[in-house]
């Protein structure tokens, strides 16, 4: 198995649709809504891009 830290986004949001729950703990629309808007703002705020589309 790939390690997160060498992932690229793509596979990276895979791995969370395939085990939510082990990123997000109870899973919920809310949490997994939340989970990429939270993701979104770290890149943005550490100087990368964001998310697109």
């Amino acid at each position: 198995m790939t390690q997160l830290s060498e992932m690229s986004e793509r596979e990276y949001f895979a791995s969370v649709g395939h085990r939510p729950g082990m990123f997000v703990g109870k899973t919920s629309f809310h949490r997994l809504t939340a989970f990429p808007i939270g993701y979104d703002q770290h890149v943005l705020r550490h100087g990368g891009h964001g998310l697109a589309g």
